[in-house]
C-alpha cells in the first residue's frame, strides 16, 4: 500500500472516530439533561396542567423542587406527595373549590396530589399574575406574599417581588425558576 493511500485511510479513520465521538458526546449530554430534568407522571402532569390552564414546565419544576418526584415524600411540617400539599391546604382547597372525594391519605397518590397542586398553582396565578410571585406564595403562603407586595421594601409596584424577606423562599423561587427554564429548554415545554 502506498504512503499516500495509508495517509488517506488514516485521515478517514480519524474523521470517522471524531464523528462517532461527537455523536456519543451529544447523546451523553442529552442523557444528562434528561437525568437532571426527569418527567415522571408526564400524562397526569399534562392533563392537570391543561385542566388548570398552567404551563407544564411550571408543574414539573414545582414537583422537582418539592419532592424530586418521590410520591411518598413527606416534609418536616407534614406536607405530602409530589407537590408537597399540607393538610391545611388540602382542606382549604376542598372548601374553596368543593370537595373532590379525596381523603388526606390519598395525597401520596400522584393523580390526587397533582390535581390539588395544579389547582392551587392556577389559583395563585389568578391572584398574583406573575410566576415568581406564585412560586413565593406556594412556598411561604399567599397571605405572607400579599403583605410583602404592600411593602415598598419588598415590592416597588405592588405586583412584583424585588426582595423576598424569607431566605428559604428566596432560594425556592430561584430554584423553581431555574428548573422551569431547564424543562422549557430540554423538552420544549411551555
Amino acid at each position: 500500500m502506498s504512503k499516500t493511500l495509508k495517509s488517506a485511510v488514516l485521515i478517514v479513520f480519524i474523521l470517522a472516530f471524531l464523528v462517532f465521538a461527537g455523536v456519543l458526546m451529544n447523546r451523553s449530554a442529552r442523557m444528562l439533561e434528561h437525568w437532571a430534568y426527569p418527567i415522571e407522571y408526564e400524562d397526569i402532569v399534562k392533563e392537570k396542567a391543561k385542566e388548570n390552564n398552567i404551563p407544564v414546565s411550571v408543574v414539573f419544576a414545582i414537583i422537582r423542587a418539592e419532592s424530586n418526584f418521590d410520591a411518598g415524600a413527606e416534609s418536616r411540617v407534614g406536607a405530602r406527595g409530589l407537590m408537597q400539599v399540607t393538610k391545611t391546604t388540602y382542606e382549604w382547597i376542598d372548601y374553596y373549590r368543593g370537595a373532590t372525594g379525596a381523603e388526606w391519605d390519598d395525597f401520596y397518590t400522584p393523580e390526587v396530589n397533582i390535581d390539588y397542586g395544579t389547582w392551587l398553582l392556577a389559583y395563585l396565578y389568578n391572584l398574583f399574575g406573575n410566576w415568581n410571585t406564585v412560586y413565593a406564595a406556594y412556598n411561604a403562603g399567599p397571605n405572607a406574599v400579599k403583605k410583602w407586595l404592600e411593602n415598598p421594601e419588598y415590592s416597588e409596584d405592588g405586583e412584583t417581588l424585588y426582595n423576598i424577606p424569607y431566605g428559604e423562599t428566596s432560594k425556592y423561587v430561584e430554584k423553581v425558576s431555574s428548573y422551569r427554564d431547564g424543562y422549557k429548554s430540554v423538552y420544549d415545554f411551555d
